[in-house]
């Protein structure tokens, strides 16, 4: 192939786009469309240089691949063992842990199919400190180039030229009404899959077939107006906000629909689109377009996660230390390992196997080591100590995002399990994080309870959430199926108490309904929730149980793992009252405040536990115990504070669960 000054331009502006998205740039609120840029630029490119070899009859599938891992595999290798480096001096021992795992994963191809599980959404709080999340696209196009050669060898030898292109024209449009499909299903979890990335690559293909071995288009207004309408399509969609959500869809088409007419304008190079993007800049920066995008994330990683202020300053030094990273491992990596050509079995060994080895042997021998804690001090290890030997060992088995209800529940007791006093507790994630609480109250009133939940699922009947958040329909009728079983086992079960557990400012009441044609708002949402939480009294009551609803405790502030862990990761002192928490004072915790309290009007055996008579006196709780953090990941308490707060209310409550006690509040 001949080289395309206006392709490296074309990198340089999807590149760009990434990095003005990833520093909140918000001019660029959809920047990250970049990386569908280059999904169509690969797909033209690799495509035109194996079908132009397979037209020669010098293609060659180990070479293919053996100069595909010299020209991606030793910069990522580079990034890995930086980052890796990174992490182990300011990463704590669980962060340390994903980090190795996602590293692993990315040697092996497939993080994709990693952080599409490890994290809520692609540009979500929890995925912003992650060094390797960029690298989910660099997997998928490893996984496109498992597929494009051999599909293009049997194309070469077994149809013509032409019927390849109508070939290749009827994958994108199948592909493209698949990702459409995939993501209806998915939502947001599909971002990171494979199969809905396919039609991004083929669009570059087939502008490829049709273009390969063809003079270039003329015609002056007609080809000028397809680059600069093509171009300003990008741009738009990068400055439009709200494409993020369900992503790739109808947008994603239209990005790649106009970054194919942008090469397909380019082929003349003599279109205003053409000399536009081979000026010398955009040509530079597009040649060192890989290494930016390579190295940019994990230095904004690295300061969201230190909890550095990104003022303006720090945003430009994020920036100039990319550039300077950037040219370094183009120019000392990325060049001189390009020419270096040993054969396929020693390339895989070396840039993959060898990783791989090494990466699993260090996972192995932290994980014995705990991560090792007592790098950020003795505190830090006594703080990992504490956490660790507090946390439920049946969690896994217990609290279940798939499948259905487990039946045999022994190994989901809390409390006192010879007791033929009994209890069944249900709930969302936040009800599992109840688990050392409950378990506390059991005890000392010697109750036996079961305990199962369902993460992100409201455990009341006739209601859902379909439509919210990223749970795909699955997921929906995994939580329908296990409250129909709950229930059914609250009817069957002879329980004295049935204990309730919810995250109750966690969904939006506009979701909720009974059926999907129902009508959605805020006001028919909260109508629906409290009519199905009555209809589970009325189960739970004629059962002969007596309900209990746990509520919630005060609300972990959002900058609170960051402030928490600051001064271990920075090695400092710790300072007092750092990061305060106070009581919820908004219009949702009261609208909750009110059901409660006419709850027990209408239900006066209903028992009403609080955390918050634990955790806070007045407004003001605790953020810590004995220097232990109260809440862990998105707001759960941590199954320490769980079982700490659990003591206090001992102490300061009577017991609910004391056969004589009366009803707590």
């Amino acid at each position: 192939m001949n080289y395309r000054k206006d392709i490296s331009g074309l990198r340089a502006v999807a590149v760009l786009l990434v990095l003005l998205f990833h520093g909140r740039l918000a001019a660029f609120p959809s920047g990250f469309i970049g990386v569908d840029i280059f999904f169509v630029i690969s797909g033209y490119l690799i495509t035109s240089i194996i079908q132009s070899q397979l037209l020669k009859g010098k293609f060659s599938l180990a070479d293919f691949y053996v100069r595909r891992l010299w020209r991606i595999q030793v910069a990522l290798l580079a990034v890995v063992l930086a980052t890796l480096l990174i992490t182990l001096v300011f990463y704590l021992p669980s962060d340390f842990k994903s980090y190795v795992r996602s590293a692993i994963n990315t040697v092996g191809f497939v993080s994709n199919r990693y952080f599409s599980h490890a994290t809520t959404a692609y540009a979500a709080t929890d995925s912003e400190v992650l060094p390797l999340l960029h690298t989910w696209s660099l997997s998928i196009e490893w996984q496109w180039y498992l597929i494009l050669p051999l599909w293009l060898m049997l194309l070469h030898r077994f149809a013509s030229v032409g019927w390849s292109r109508i070939a290749v024209t009827l994958a994108a449009v199948a592909m493209t009404a698949a990702a459409m499909l995939i993501v209806h299903r998915e939502g947001s979890s599909a971002y990171y899959f494979f199969t809905p990335r396919v039609f991004e690559f083929l669009f570059g293909a087939c502008v490829a077939l049709f273009t390969l071995n063809r003079p270039a288009l003329s015609g002056g207004v007609l080809i000028n107006g397809l680059g600069v309408l093509s171009l300003l399509v990008v741009v738009t969609m990068a400055m439009t906000a709200g494409v993020i959500a369900n992503y790739p869809n109808g947008y994603a088409v239209l990005v790649c629909a106009a970054s194919a007419g942008v090469i397909l304008a380019g082929s003349n190079e003599r279109s205003w689109v053409a000399r536009a993007l081979s000026w010398s800049v955009p040509v530079f920066l597009g040649e060192i377009s890989y290494s930016l995008y390579l190295w940019h994330w994990p230095i904004f990683a690295t300061v969201r996660y230190l909890g550095i202020s990104e003022d303006v300053w720090v945003l430009l030094a994020c920036y100039a230390l990319t550039l300077v990273c950037a040219y370094v491992s183009y120019r000392y990596i990325e060049q001189p390992y390009r020419k270096r050509h040993p054969g396929l079995f020693k390339s895989l060994a070396i840039l993959v196997f060898l990783p791989l080895l090494l990466l699993s042997a260090l996972y192995g021998i932290s994980d014995r080591l705990h991560f090792m804690p007592g790098r950020f001090g003795s505190d830090m290890a006594r703080v990992d100590s504490a956490l660790d030997r507090y946390t439920p060992s049946n969690r896994q088995r217990c609290m279940q995002s798939s499948g259905p209800r487990t039946t045999d529940m022994s190994g989901c007791m809390l409390g006192d399990s010879r007791s033929s006093r009994t209890a069944l507790m249900i709930g969302d994630s936040y009800s599992n994080q109840y688990w050392n609480f409950i378990d506390v109250l059991a005890r000392d009133a010697h109750l036996s309870v079961t305990a199962v939940s369902t993460p992100s699922c409201l455990a009341f009947p006739n209601l859902t959430m379909q439509g919210w958040w990223k749970m795909n329909n699955d997921q929906y009728q995994v939580c329908v199926d296990h409250v129909r079983t709950d229930y059914q086992r609250i009817e069957d079960g002879h329980y004295q108490y049935v204990i309730i557990g919810e995250n109750w400012l966690y969904y939006d009441p506009g979701a909720m309904v009974n059926t999907l044609s129902d009508v959605r708002s805020t006001a028919a949402g909260h109508d629906r929730l409290e009519a199905s939480i009555r209809q589970a009294l009325d189960i739970i009551i004629k059962s002969g149980a007596t309900p209990v609803v746990l509520e919630s405790p005060a609300p972990m502030p959002d900058d609170y793992q960051v402030c928490f862990y600051r001064h271990f990761k920075l090695r400092r002192t710790a300072q007092p009252n750092a990061c305060p928490v106070r009581k919820a004072d908004d219009t949702a915790t009261q609208w909750f405040d009110d059901l409660f309290v006419n709850l027990r009007k209408t239900y006066p055996t209903l028992i009403l536990i609080d955390p918050k008579d634990a955790q806070c006196q007045g407004a003001s709780c605790m953020a810590d115990i004995d220097g232990v953090p109260v809440y862990r990941d998105v707001g759960h308490l941590t199954d320490f504070a769980s079982y700490r707060l659990g003591s206090i209310y001992v102490q300061r409550q009577s017991n609910p669960f004391e056969a004589a006690a009366t009803p707590a509040k």
